[in-house]
């Protein structure tokens, strides 16, 4: 008997590899695209405009589309379409660099990056029914080995497209292939995926207005979170110029930010499945806002600490956030992963657009200062939360 459940956890433990290296394949393919645009622009003779409408497209289509898709997904759903995903991504990206005109650059990576939509919510959402007890450790593993691809992307496509030329994308379908080829030998197509769970006698599953409310909320607390990171990702070095650090340090400290931020999710993970959901997003958000008060008003070589701070707790927060959406309504888990890991990110990610127009005018360190606002909200909301009778050990 302990034979089979040992066998059974091996092979729950293969699928969550499978799955988060999958994961990791999606997210590659979503970034390769823009930062070599301006060697498009070159080759299409793209305006900045257009160069903005291909990024712009990419992050839509992958973000955006992702409470739709998993709406769709929950009702129709299954674990082998994660295998698809991955190929259809890898194949339609790995292409762009043959298209010759900018609508039909548009059209394949809008089409591919919709692969990313499909991936994100049922990825996380079979990640999470593979760990069983230890779903906030399992959705953390799915998360951070996904996350580590928008720092790999780049240093792999930049080398090889400045060498041998954008038809040469084309190659890098092959990894795709490999990946799919691994998920499907880990038999991640025969994983039982509950869809809709039963709901216990009083709790709020439907989308009526308590559910809304918070659902609203949790939104809008990974949207800050989100913004918040990629502002400092974008202006970070500029930021801490400000603040008396050097061009190299600055540069040091931003890589200890992109590293320290997995670490966070997967230290978020386990912290969730042993202190409790709600706890963890409430001292994780916290330590934020303390966080982001201290790098507005601190100089000197002393804010690094609260710049690594910042890292560690937007990032522990990210599994928090989706089980205690997931949780609110159960029955649409694919749903609410996309709420948090897709409408939250894009509006997140649009939200620096508003940064930059501030900082233009005002400085970076006032445009800084006003995150603090949907911060120290985002941190109150956490607290007024209401309790899950499954949410950890709350």
């Amino acid at each position: 008997m302990e034979e089979i459940v040992e066998i059974q956890t091996k092979s729950k433990s293969t699928r969550l590899l499978a799955v988060s290296v999958g994961h990791f394949m999606n997210d590659f393919y979503v970034a390769i695209v823009p930062p070599i645009l301006f060697l498009f622009a070159t080759a299409l003779s793209l305006n900045m405009t257009e160069q903005a409408v291909v990024a712009a497209v990419i992050t839509c289509s992958g973000s955006f589309a992702q409470p739709i898709v998993g709406y769709i997904v929950d009702e129709r759903g299954k674990p082998w379409l994660l295998i698809l995903s991955v190929v259809w991504i890898a194949v339609l990206m790995s292409i762009s660099g043959l298209v010759t005109n900018f609508y039909l650059l548009v059209f394949i990576t809008g089409l591919g990056a919709l692969a990313s939509s499909l991936y994100h919510p049922l990825g996380s959402a079979l990640a999470v029914s593979l760990g069983n007890s230890s779903r906030g450790k399992s959705l953390a593993i799915f998360m951070t080995i996904g996350g580590f691809a928008a720092s790999v992307s780049p240093i792999i496509t930049i080398p090889i497209v400045q060498k041998y030329g954008l038809a040469k994308l084309a190659y890098l379908m092959i990894p795709g292939f490999i990946v799919a080829g691994m998920m499907y030998m880990a038999q991640i197509q025969k994983t039982e995926f509950q869809h809709k769970t039963v709901k216990k006698e009083g709790e709020h599953g439907k989308l009526n207005f308590y559910t809304l409310k918070w659902l609203s909320a949790l939104v809008f607390i990974a949207t800050t979170r989100i913004m918040i990171a990629r502002v400092l990702i974008s202006f970070g070095v500029q930021l801490l110029s400000l603040k008396n650090i050097d061009l190299k340090s600055a540069s040091i400290v931003l890589f200890l930010y992109l590293l320290i931020n997995s670490v966070g999710t997967l230290v978020g993970g386990h912290a969730s499945d042993k202190f409790g959901y709600k706890k963890t997003f409430i001292i994780s958000n916290f330590v934020l806002s303390l966080s982001l008060v201290m790098l507005v008003f601190d100089t000197g070589i002393s804010v690094v600490i609260w710049f690594v701070l910042i890292a560690f707790s937007s990032s522990s927060a990210n599994t928090s956030n989706i089980v205690i959406t997931q949780e609110l309504i159960p029955q649409n888990l694919n749903l609410a992963t996309g709420l948090i890991m897709g409408l939250a990110g894009g509006i997140g990610g649009l939200g620096i657009i508003l940064y930059g127009r501030i900082a233009d005018s005002q400085g970076l360190i006032f445009a800084t200062t006003l995150c603090l606002i949907p911060a120290v909200l985002a941190s109150i909301f956490t607290m007024l939360l209401p309790d899950r009778q499954n949410n950890g050990h709350s």
